[in-house]
C-alpha cells in the first residue's frame, strides 16, 4: 500500500482515510480466502450432524482430532500421495519440456512456417477444453492407453498457453548472445542448454509450480484414463470413487480432502517468494 501513497499523501486525513479503507477491503479480501480453507480443516474435526447443521459454524464444539487418522489409514492416503506425485511428476517433465522446446524453436530457430504453427497453437486457446475431450478419449483408447499414466502424461505435453508465454519471454532475450554463442562453433541444441535455459529459469520456475498445482487438482481426465484402475487413481480420482460407492461420514470426507489439498497449498506458501521473483525477473529479461 506504500507503493500507492506517498508519504506526503499519509500526513493529511484523506491519505490516512484513503490508506484505512484499502486496508480494510484488502483484509476482507483475505477473509473470503481463507475462511474456506479455515472451514474445510474444521469440518474435518466436527461430527456429522454438525456439518449438516443449518447455522454456520466455522469452529467445532468439540474437536476431534482422531476423525484426521481414520482418514488417513481408512483411504490409504500414503499410495494416493505416491499416485498423485507420480502423474504430477511425469505430466510436468512432459508439459515444461515439450513447451521449453517447440517455444525456443518458434523463437529462436524460426523453422519454416513457424507463424502459423503459432497460430495454431492461438487458435487452440479459444476452444474449450471440454469440447475436444471426446476426441481426445477416442485417440486415446484407439492408442491402448487408457489405465496407464502414459494415456495422462502424453496429452498434457502440449500446453498451448505455456508455449505461447515461453516463446514471448525467448523473443525478448537479445540475439546478439545467441549470435555470438553460434560463432563460437555451439550447436542449436549446446545455445539452448547454456543460454537459453538459464535465462529462462525464473519463469520456469513459476510456471513449474503452477503447472504442478493444476496437475494436482486435475480430476476430469484422469478420472476418465484411470477409473478401472483403482491402485493408479491420483487423490482427487480415488476420493470422489470412494464417496460415490461407499457411506463414509461426511467428516472423516472432510478430512481427507483437507489432507488432499495440503501439498499444492504449501508448494504455493513455501515458493511464493520464489514465485514473484521470477515474475519480476522474467518481466524485465522478457
Amino acid at each position: 500500500m506504500r507503493a500507492l501513497l506517498s508519504n506526503l499523501e499519509l500526513r493529511t486525513w484523506r491519505g490516512r482515510l484513503l490508506y484505512l479503507l484499502i486496508a480494510v477491503v484488502l483484509l476482507l479480501l483475505a477473509t473470503l480466502v481463507i475462511v474456506p480453507f479455515i472451514y474445510a480443516f474444521t469440518s474435518g474435526l466436527k461430527d456429522t450432524r454438525e456439518i449438516f447443521s443449518p447455522s454456520f459454524r466455522l469452529l467445532p464444539a468439540s474437536p476431534n482430532w482422531r476423525n484426521y487418522e481414520i482418514a488417513w489409514n481408512n483411504f490409504r492416503l500414503p499410495r494416493l500421495f505416491g499416485n498423485t506425485l507420480v502423474l504430477v511428476a511425469g505430466g510436468l517433465i512432459s508439459q515444461i519440456g515439450v513447451s521449453t522446446l517447440a517455444a525456443y524453436s518458434l523463437s529462436k530457430l524460426q523453422p519454416i512456417g513457424g507463424r502459423y504453427l503459432m497460430l495454431g497453437f492461438l487458435v487452440t486457446l479459444m476452444i474449450p477444453g471440454i469440447a475436444y475431450i471426446v476426441p481426445l478419449y477416442v485417440t486415446t483408447a484407439r492408442l491402448g492407453l487408457l489405465g496407464s499414466y502414459w494415456g495422462l502424461w502424453l496429452p498434457y505435453a502440449v500446453n498451448a498457453f505455456m508455449i505461447f508465454l515461453l516463446k514471448n519471454f525467448f523473443d525478448g532475450l537479445p540475439s546478439e548472445v545467441f549470435d555470438a554463442a553460434r560463432v563460437d562453433g555451439a550447436s542449436a541444441l549446446q545455445v539452448f542448454r547454456f543460454i537459453a535455459l538459464p535465462l529462462a529459469r525464473p519463469i520456469l520456475l513459476v510456471l513449474t509450480i503452477l503447472t504442478f498445482v493444476n496437475l494436482w487438482k486435475d480430476f476430469l481426465w484422469p478420472y476418465l484414463v484411470l477409473l478401472e484402475r483403482e491402485e493408479l487413481q491420483p487423490i482427487s480420482v480415488f476420493l470422489f470413487t470412494l464417496e460415490q460407492r461407499s457411506t463414509t461420514p461426511a467428516n472423516i470426507q472432510m478430512a481427507g480432502y483437507f489432507m488432499a489439498m495440503l501439498p499444492p497449498l504449501l508448494l504455493a506458501i513455501i515458493l511464493q517468494r520464489y514465485m514473484q521473483r521470477g515474475l519480476s525477473l522474467g518481466a524485465v529479461k522478457g
